[in-house]
């Protein structure tokens, strides 16, 4: 995400930010808290500090349709599919941080390469779990394999 984006809550992020429920994780709804239609993304990873990782979790809101900057107010159905998965990518990588740590980087780098389809996504993770298998172990592969492929709903 640009960081000289100013982003705006979208009438659904609104929505959320002022109903009860738990929709959203705690960490976005901190995240969608900040947004307030006037400070650059740049400027809110400076300010909001409680936020980890903010600038992915705004991409995160913004994949949501909770949040978006003034030049891209709307998606066509073409875009949300990119979008959903992007968000998916998103998810990725962040499980393949928390499970496998400093040794992550190949395995990163494979989500990100992959292009922006399901299918895609799905032989990305099956070569992923060959990384790990060769580079760490088998059950740490068959862990990341598992939950790669809940987070992408097969």
């Amino acid at each position: 995400m640009h960081p000289d984006l100013v982003l705006f809550r979208t009438p659904k992020g609104e929505e959320i930010i002022h109903g009860t429920g738990h929709e959203i994780s705690t960490v976005q709804r901190r995240a969608l808290l900040v947004v307030d239609g006037k400070t650059s993304v740049a400027k809110l990873v400076e300010k909001a500090i409680w936020v980890t990782d903010l600038a992915t979790v705004l991409q995160e809101l913004n994949a949501l349709g909770l949040v978006h900057d003034a030049v891209s107010t709307g998606h066509g159905e073409g875009g949300q599919s990119r979008d959903v998965v992007q968000l998916l990518k998103i998810q990725l990588v962040a499980t393949a941080r928390d499970l496998l740590g400093k040794n992550a980087e190949r395995t990163v780098k494979k989500i990100e390469d992959a292009d922006n389809t399901p299918e895609a996504l799905q032989e990305a993770l099956l070569a992923c779990k060959k990384i790990i298998k060769l580079t760490i172990n088998e059950e740490l592969a068959d862990t990341f394999l598992r939950r790669g492929l809940e987070v992408i709903g097969k």
